[in-house]
């Protein structure tokens, strides 16, 4: 029988059957399945069961409701393991009992349906503008860094800050979750930590004559991993899963993470004393990478005077929902992508698994996340389709952590980021350009 595993906040609460014909889920107490977490309507939404299909449909609830982190606009069939958001609460879907038949999914957007996703992209671009604006009167001088951020969490994925100490790297991941209404949690990372202080422990309750799980730091919305590289390379794996799938899994048992779930790490240069080099399988997760500089003198001069009895961090305020941007989410998805800008982002990533001074090439992964950065870089400016100067402007930052350089080219080439530099110079966007205004594309 199809089952809800009910989560309210990141503790288990326990387990609903779907019965035949359709069951009402909300606060009220004539509903079938009474939830009352914040955030929950009276009659949130509507789960139908018939036969072995379950489509889920939103009643007009206040705060929306989220399959997958993409809002509920219409009827829409649930898969094995969809997570259903609604406020504090998280349903998440198992029909591991059912038959292992092929079933036609009813809800599915057919592809010449595909055009009715929505397109308000000024919704959007007031929000990117809002959220930097506010994070920039923490960060001076750092626009297109705090843009690039923003892209990441649009995207969906996760953002490395590597510079030196002192340029920033905390204060921006920090004025990035104070401008979000969100949960935020910090987690400094220190050579004895365990895998347990990220991801949480089940602890035994004797009252209760059970264990209970206590949750780690790892389940919040935003997390700041503060100097991840001097974990070592046993608690930085515990974050593998929590990245690349939202799950928690401890002691065998697996917990969602709400959306949005955005990590945004920092660490210092590896030369450096006590770090642990971050393993490719971890960089990977890694949407970018980012480098924030040092300031311009007349910027640095306009912090020193900003700061003389506080610090601005203290003085803003949230201005973005998370539901904000998880419908952000979903319009950037919409933004189109021609055949052209496929074209190039292949082109790329095709190259450097030709170049002579790396070890191997990007992955498809690597040209997901090319395209989705693009589009979300496209939406944030208003454009509701991707340029092929879109995926240039980010290439450097998307793929040059992903590209080992191998030894002996450390002398022609001082890192991997030059290399891709070089491809870009050698795949000049014109011709890509030129292919989309003659309709190619």
């Amino acid at each position: 029988m199809p089952k809800l595993i009910i989560q309210e906040g990141y503790r288990l609460v326990g387990e609903f059957t779907i019965p035949a014909g359709e069951t009402v889920i909300g606060r009220s107490e004539d509903c079938g399945l009474v939830l009352a977490p914040q955030g929950v309507s009276r009659r949130h939404v509507a789960v139908r069961r018939e036969d072995d299909r379950v489509v889920l449909e939103d009643l007009g609830s206040r705060n929306g409701t989220f399959l997958n982190g993409v809002p509920v606009t219409e009827p829409s069939a649930l898969k094995h393991m969809d997570v259903i958001q609604m406020g504090d609460a998280m349903l998440i879907y198992n029909d591991a009992d059912v038959d292992g038949r092929e079933h036609t999914v009813a809800g599915e957007v057919a592809p010449e349906e595909s055009d009715k996703a929505p397109r308000d992209l000024g919704y959007l671009k007031q929000v990117v503008e809002t959220l930097c604006r506010n994070v920039a009167l923490v960060v001076r001088g750092k626009d297109e860094v705090i843009l690039k951020v923003v892209v990441a969490l649009l995207s969906d994925g996760h953002v490395l800050l590597e510079d030196l100490p002192g340029v920033g790297k905390t204060k921006l991941a920090q004025a990035l979750a104070k401008s979000l209404r969100t949960g935020f949690k910090r987690i400094q990372f220190t050579p004895d930590m365990l895998p347990s202080d990220v991801t949480g422990v089940n602890v035994y309750d004797e009252q209760a004559g059970q264990f209970a799980f206590i949750p780690g730091p790892i389940f919040a919305n935003v997390i700041l991993a503060d100097e991840i590289n001097r974990g070592t390379p046993r608690v930085q794996s515990s974050l593998l899963e929590c990245m690349s799938e939202s799950m928690v899994t401890v002691d065998g048992r697996s917990y969602a993470l709400r959306k949005p779930f955005f990590v945004i790490a920092t660490q210092n240069p590896v030369e450096f004393h006590g770090t642990y080099p971050l393993p490719e399988a971890q960089l990977d997760r890694f949407l970018m990478r980012l480098r924030m500089g040092y300031p311009e003198a007349s910027v640095e001069q306009d912090i020193l005077s900003s700061q003389v009895s506080s610090h601005p961090i203290n003085s803003i305020r949230q201005v973005v929902n998370a539901t904000d941007i998880l419908r952000c989410q979903a319009l950037a998805r919409s933004v189109h992508v021609s055949a052209a800008v496929r074209d190039y982002i292949v082109t790329l990533v095709g190259a450097t698994r030709q170049h002579p001074a790396l070890n191997y090439g990007a992955s498809p992964r690597a040209a997901l996340a090319l395209m989705h950065t693009g589009q979300s870089l496209a939406a944030a400016q208003g454009r509701d389709y991707v340029l092929p100067r879109d995926v240039r402007d980010l290439a450097v930052d998307v793929l040059g952590h992903r590209l080992p350089l191998k030894m002996q080219a450390r002398a022609e080439f001082g890192s991997a980021e030059q290399v891709v530099r070089t491809i870009l110079e050698k795949h000049p966007v014109e011709r890509w350009e030129s292919s989309r205004r003659n309709g190619s594309g």
